[in-house]
Protein backbone atom coordinates (compact mmCIF):
# COMPACT_ATOMS: atom_id res chain seq x y z
CA UNK A 1 0.00 0.00 0.00
CA UNK A 2 0.99 3.43 -0.40
CA UNK A 3 0.38 6.56 1.93
CA UNK A 4 -2.23 8.85 0.60
CA UNK A 5 -0.42 11.24 -0.91
CA UNK A 6 0.94 8.29 -3.23
CA UNK A 7 4.18 8.05 -1.95
CA UNK A 8 6.03 5.09 -0.85
CA UNK A 9 5.11 3.67 3.22
CA UNK A 10 6.98 5.27 5.69
CA UNK A 11 9.31 2.79 7.75
CA UNK A 12 8.38 1.29 10.89
CA UNK A 13 9.87 2.52 13.97
CA UNK A 14 11.75 -0.25 15.85
CA UNK A 15 10.37 -2.66 18.21
CA UNK A 16 11.89 -1.92 21.85
CA UNK A 17 12.72 -5.83 23.03
CA UNK A 18 10.75 -6.76 26.28
CA UNK A 19 11.61 -6.45 29.56
CA UNK A 20 13.98 -9.87 30.78
CA UNK A 21 12.52 -10.70 34.01
CA UNK A 22 15.36 -10.46 37.33
CA UNK A 23 17.47 -13.59 38.27
CA UNK A 24 15.88 -15.25 41.07
CA UNK A 25 17.70 -15.30 44.12
CA UNK A 26 19.49 -18.46 45.17
CA UNK A 27 17.43 -20.44 47.96
CA UNK A 28 18.18 -18.98 51.77
CA UNK A 29 19.51 -15.65 50.67
CA UNK A 30 22.13 -14.48 49.25
CA UNK A 31 24.56 -17.23 49.83
CA UNK A 32 26.65 -16.91 46.67
CA UNK A 33 29.91 -16.56 47.17
CA UNK A 34 31.39 -12.25 45.98
CA UNK A 35 33.43 -11.42 43.02
CA UNK A 36 36.99 -11.65 43.24
CA UNK A 37 38.46 -8.19 45.00
CA UNK A 38 39.56 -6.06 41.21
CA UNK A 39 42.18 -3.10 41.32
CA UNK A 40 42.23 -0.40 39.07
CA UNK A 41 43.16 -1.69 35.64
CA UNK A 42 41.17 -4.83 36.16
CA UNK A 43 44.50 -6.55 37.94
CA UNK A 44 42.76 -8.96 40.88
CA UNK A 45 44.85 -8.30 44.20
CA UNK A 46 46.23 -10.50 46.14
CA UNK A 47 43.61 -9.47 48.99
CA UNK A 48 40.65 -11.51 50.25
CA UNK A 49 37.48 -9.67 50.18
CA UNK A 50 35.52 -10.90 52.95
CA UNK A 51 31.74 -10.74 52.65
CA UNK A 52 29.78 -9.30 55.36
CA UNK A 53 26.97 -12.18 55.44
CA UNK A 54 24.70 -14.45 53.60
CA UNK A 55 21.54 -12.54 54.66
CA UNK A 56 20.82 -9.55 56.37
CA UNK A 57 21.85 -9.79 60.19
CA UNK A 58 23.78 -12.87 59.83
CA UNK A 59 27.40 -12.28 59.47
CA UNK A 60 30.49 -14.70 58.86
CA UNK A 61 32.15 -15.61 61.83
CA UNK A 62 35.76 -14.13 62.32
CA UNK A 63 38.68 -16.19 62.89
CA UNK A 64 39.87 -14.87 65.93
CA UNK A 65 35.77 -15.86 67.49
CA UNK A 66 36.11 -18.90 66.31
CA UNK A 67 39.99 -19.74 67.78
CA UNK A 68 38.44 -19.04 71.05
CA UNK A 69 35.51 -21.42 70.93
CA UNK A 70 37.79 -23.99 69.56
CA UNK A 71 39.98 -23.66 72.43
CA UNK A 72 36.76 -24.04 75.11
CA UNK A 73 35.63 -27.04 73.21
CA UNK A 74 39.16 -28.18 73.59
CA UNK A 75 39.15 -27.44 77.08
CA UNK A 76 35.63 -29.54 77.98
CA UNK A 77 36.48 -32.27 75.57
CA UNK A 78 39.79 -32.18 76.45
CA UNK A 79 38.67 -32.51 80.67
CA UNK A 80 36.30 -35.36 79.51
CA UNK A 81 38.69 -37.37 77.70
CA UNK A 82 41.18 -37.53 80.56
CA UNK A 83 38.65 -38.55 83.01
CA UNK A 84 37.52 -41.06 81.29
CA UNK A 85 40.49 -42.40 80.07
CA UNK A 86 41.72 -42.22 83.71
CA UNK A 87 39.07 -44.54 85.07
CA UNK A 88 39.03 -46.66 82.23
CA UNK A 89 43.43 -47.17 82.25
CA UNK A 90 43.25 -47.65 85.92
CA UNK A 91 40.79 -50.44 85.64
CA UNK A 92 42.54 -52.10 82.94
CA UNK A 93 45.89 -51.65 84.46
CA UNK A 94 44.31 -53.42 87.82
CA UNK A 95 43.21 -56.06 85.23
CA UNK A 96 46.48 -56.70 83.89
CA UNK A 97 45.66 -55.33 80.09
CA UNK A 98 48.97 -53.02 79.75
CA UNK A 99 49.19 -51.19 76.59
CA UNK A 100 45.99 -52.49 74.98
CA UNK A 101 44.43 -50.06 77.94
CA UNK A 102 45.90 -47.13 76.62
CA UNK A 103 44.98 -48.24 72.77
CA UNK A 104 40.87 -48.54 73.82
CA UNK A 105 41.78 -45.37 76.09
CA UNK A 106 42.44 -43.24 72.73
CA UNK A 107 39.44 -44.79 71.24
CA UNK A 108 36.99 -43.79 73.72
CA UNK A 109 38.67 -40.13 73.95
CA UNK A 110 38.15 -40.07 70.38
CA UNK A 111 34.59 -41.31 70.46
CA UNK A 112 33.72 -38.65 73.11
CA UNK A 113 34.84 -36.01 71.10
CA UNK A 114 32.70 -37.35 68.06
CA UNK A 115 29.73 -37.66 69.86
CA UNK A 116 30.40 -33.99 71.79
CA UNK A 117 30.53 -31.86 68.23
CA UNK A 118 28.46 -33.64 66.09
CA UNK A 119 25.56 -33.86 68.73
CA UNK A 120 26.08 -30.24 68.76
CA UNK A 121 26.52 -28.92 65.11
CA UNK A 122 23.12 -31.44 64.40
CA UNK A 123 20.87 -30.24 67.36
CA UNK A 124 22.25 -27.08 68.50
CA UNK A 125 24.11 -25.98 65.40
CA UNK A 126 26.87 -24.93 67.39
CA UNK A 127 29.18 -26.36 70.07
CA UNK A 128 29.11 -25.64 73.50
CA UNK A 129 32.29 -23.15 72.57
CA UNK A 130 30.50 -21.87 69.90
CA UNK A 131 27.78 -21.56 71.58
CA UNK A 132 28.57 -19.33 74.50
CA UNK A 133 30.28 -16.59 72.02
CA UNK A 134 27.20 -16.87 69.53
CA UNK A 135 28.51 -18.68 66.63
CA UNK A 136 26.62 -21.39 64.42
CA UNK A 137 27.64 -23.79 62.09
CA UNK A 138 25.52 -24.18 59.33
CA UNK A 139 25.18 -25.84 55.90
CA UNK A 140 26.88 -23.37 53.37
CA UNK A 141 23.98 -24.24 50.69
CA UNK A 142 20.85 -22.83 52.77
CA UNK A 143 22.02 -22.28 56.30
CA UNK A 144 19.73 -25.69 57.64
CA UNK A 145 21.09 -27.23 60.36
CA UNK A 146 23.77 -29.24 59.62
CA UNK A 147 22.51 -33.30 58.84
CA UNK A 148 24.43 -36.24 59.97
CA UNK A 149 26.76 -36.67 57.36
CA UNK A 150 27.35 -33.28 57.20
CA UNK A 151 28.73 -33.20 60.78
CA UNK A 152 30.75 -36.80 60.56
CA UNK A 153 32.70 -35.25 57.55
CA UNK A 154 33.66 -32.25 59.14
CA UNK A 155 34.62 -33.63 62.60
CA UNK A 156 36.61 -35.71 60.43
CA UNK A 157 38.10 -33.14 58.42
CA UNK A 158 39.04 -30.95 61.41
CA UNK A 159 39.42 -33.18 64.44
CA UNK A 160 40.17 -36.49 62.84
CA UNK A 161 44.22 -35.81 62.75
CA UNK A 162 43.69 -34.92 66.68
CA UNK A 163 42.12 -38.23 67.47
CA UNK A 164 44.46 -40.04 65.84
CA UNK A 165 46.93 -38.81 68.09
CA UNK A 166 44.98 -40.20 71.03
CA UNK A 167 44.69 -44.02 69.27
CA UNK A 168 47.89 -44.53 68.33
CA UNK A 169 50.48 -43.34 71.12
CA UNK A 170 53.66 -44.58 70.11
CA UNK A 171 53.65 -42.17 67.22
CA UNK A 172 51.96 -39.64 69.32
CA UNK A 173 55.00 -37.13 69.07
CA UNK A 174 55.51 -37.44 65.18
CA UNK A 175 51.38 -37.07 64.70
CA UNK A 176 51.36 -33.92 67.40
CA UNK A 177 53.38 -32.35 64.89
CA UNK A 178 51.62 -33.44 61.49
CA UNK A 179 48.48 -32.23 63.64
CA UNK A 180 50.22 -28.44 64.03
CA UNK A 181 50.73 -28.41 60.59
CA UNK A 182 47.68 -29.25 59.89
CA UNK A 183 45.98 -26.78 61.84
CA UNK A 184 47.76 -24.06 60.68
CA UNK A 185 46.69 -25.16 57.06
CA UNK A 186 42.99 -25.10 58.09
CA UNK A 187 43.50 -21.59 59.80
CA UNK A 188 45.26 -20.47 56.37
CA UNK A 189 42.42 -21.92 54.32
CA UNK A 190 40.00 -20.40 56.36
CA UNK A 191 41.35 -16.74 56.20
CA UNK A 192 42.15 -16.94 52.28
CA UNK A 193 37.82 -17.75 52.18
CA UNK A 194 35.35 -14.91 51.12
CA UNK A 195 33.22 -17.11 53.57
CA UNK A 196 35.76 -17.47 55.83
CA UNK A 197 35.50 -21.15 54.98
CA UNK A 198 38.67 -23.93 55.94
CA UNK A 199 39.50 -26.86 54.52
CA UNK A 200 37.37 -28.63 56.62
CA UNK A 201 34.39 -26.35 55.43
CA UNK A 202 34.69 -26.55 51.65
CA UNK A 203 34.69 -30.68 52.37
CA UNK A 204 31.48 -30.69 54.66
CA UNK A 205 30.02 -27.63 52.72
CA UNK A 206 29.32 -26.18 56.06
CA UNK A 207 30.33 -22.42 57.08
CA UNK A 208 29.85 -20.80 60.76
CA UNK A 209 28.25 -17.44 61.02
CA UNK A 210 27.13 -15.32 64.06
CA UNK A 211 23.91 -13.22 64.33
CA UNK A 212 24.33 -9.73 64.07
CA UNK A 213 21.60 -6.43 64.49
CA UNK A 214 20.12 -6.24 61.03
Amino acid sequence: MTEPTGGPPSPQPPQAPPPQAPAPQPAGGNWGAPPPTTAPGGFQTNAVAVDAGPAPGIAYADLVTRIIAFIIDAIIVGLIGFVVSFIFNVIGAAAGFGLVTFFIGGIIAAAISAVYFIYGWTRMRASLGQKFLGLETVSAADGATLSQDQAIRRWLFLYGVYALTQIIPIVGILLSFLALLYGLYLLYTASQSPKRQGFHDTQANTVVIKRVGA
